[in-house]
C-alpha cells in the first residue's frame, strides 16, 4: 500500500465552503464571547457576572495545576462522557424496557 502524504503544509487543501463554515463560526463563537463578557463588565446582571467570574477563576486554577495539554484531554472526555450519556437517553427513550408479564393472572 503506497499512499501519499503531502508534508508541505501548502499542498492541504480544504474547501471553500469548510473554510467558510469554520470561520463563520469562530466569529459566532468570538461574538457571544464579547456580548456575555460586555453584559457581565457593565454589571447590569450580577448573576451573569459573578459565573464569569468564578468560571474565569477556575480556569486560571486549572492553568496553574496542570498543563493546558492536561486540560484539553480531560475535556476531551468529559465530552466523550457527555455525548455518551446523551446517546444513552436517547436509545432508553427510543425502546422502552417492556413489564414482565409472566405474573399476571389472565381470566378466561
Amino acid at each position: 500500500m503506497n499512499i501519499s502524504v503531502p508534508v508541505d503544509p501548502l499542498e492541504w487543501q480544504i474547501s471553500q465552503d469548510a473554510a467558510n463554515m469554520f470561520f463563520a463560526c469562530l466569529a459566532n463563537t468570538i461574538g457571544a464571547a464579547e456580548s456575555v463578557l460586555r453584559v457581565a463588565a457593565t454589571g447590569h446582571d450580577k448573576r451573569l457576572f459573578l459565573k464569569v467570574v468564578a468560571a474565569l477563576y477556575v480556569l486560571s486554577s486549572l492553568g496553574r495545576i496542570a498543563s493546558g495539554v492536561t486540560i484539553a484531554y480531560a475535556g476531551l472526555c468529559f465530552l466523550c462522557l457527555y455525548m455518551l450519556a446523551e446517546n444513552l437517553q436517547l436509545i432508553s427513550s427510543r425502546y422502552p424496557r417492556r413489564r414482565d408479564d409472566t405474573n399476571t393472572v389472565q381470566d378466561d
